[in-house]
């Protein structure tokens, strides 16, 4: 073992849907007497780290009831509102191209950042803050292990950003949920940053450093991907040296995600998806988590 005992929840990328998905599940488990909130680690990918923030700040339930009272239409609860100018043949276009690239991982990912960049959304990076902000359980990073994903969007490298990057986490959470061609890069340190899930849905690996790992996966990850290391990869490295279990949408839930993750109207049955399968893994997860 190599964390001494250490224990990370690795929350992935989902959209709207993994929003309410992941909060729902975690709450429920909170109701079972499964605290996630006592891991050492939280890692966050996309709308992981939203969900992350919360969970690593304390207060996940409460929230989690506010994110559900407020009315998914609202455009200062809602993640990602109405696609508006989002060009989404381009959208399914860049990322078909990307799934059949034949260059490294991180060319590949550079090519779908030349994308980003290239957009041409009206939206700006200050409305994306802005929004994002609106969703934080806190507006600062929280005193726990939280560590965002994010991928550079000229060179295709990744980074993990935590509360000792120097990045405050506002914008730390806007580029981890930038989908390229939905949402504009967000600048960092004067290089644009996109979706952390543009390297992996889960980057299950950034908690290499723990002795247990629990993931909550909005769906099944292929075996490989031009991207970068996907889930099942991934778990079978960290098995060598940590106890590793995931947690992964099941058939029902991905029926209640419906067409487009990224739409307000899924967020309702995605935490009643939640809720459904939080109670099912319940004992499963007490068991590995204590």
């Amino acid at each position: 073992m190599t964390g001494a005992g250490r224990r990370a929840v690795v929350l992935g990328g989902g959209g709207v849907a993994g929003i309410a998905w992941e909060s729902a599940v975690i709450a429920t488990l909170e109701q079972h007497g499964v605290r996630l909130g006592s891991a050492d680690v939280v890692v966050g990918t996309s709308a992981g780290s939203v969900v992350g923030t919360a969970l690593a700040s304390g207060d996940l339930v409460g929230w989690y009831r506010g994110q559900l009272e407020a009315p998914a239409a609202d455009p200062d609860h809602a993640v990602y509102d109405a696609l508006g100018d989002v060009d989404t043949d381009a959208v399914a276009a860049a990322f078909a191209a990307a799934a059949e690239s034949r260059a490294d991982e991180e060319a590949t990912r550079a090519e779908l950042g030349r994308f980003a960049r290239d957009a041409g959304l009206t939206r700006t990076e200050e409305a994306s803050r802005a929004r994002f902000a609106s969703l934080l359980a806190a507006p600062t990073w929280p005193d726990a292990d939280l560590r965002i994903t994010a991928v550079d969007a000229e060179d295709g490298g990744f980074r993990v950003l935590t509360r000792d990057s120097g990045v405050d986490l506002i914008s730390a959470v806007a580029a981890s949920c930038a989908v390229p061609g939905v949402y504009p890069t967000i600048t960092i340190e004067g290089r644009p940053y996109m979706d952390g899930g543009m390297r992996s849905a889960t980057n299950a690996d950034v908690a290499a450093d723990c002795d247990r790992v629990l993931v909550l996966s909005c769906g099944p990850e292929a075996p490989a991907s031009p991207l970068g290391p996907t889930l099942p990869r991934v778990a079978e490295q960290l098995r060598r040296t940590a106890e590793v279990l995931v947690i992964e949408a099941d058939a029902e839930t991905l029926a209640a995600f419906g067409g487009n993750t990224l739409s307000p109207a899924v967020r309702e049955p995605a935490a009643e998806a939640g809720a459904r399968q939080g109670a099912l893994v319940a004992e499963r997860v007490r068991a590995f988590w204590s």
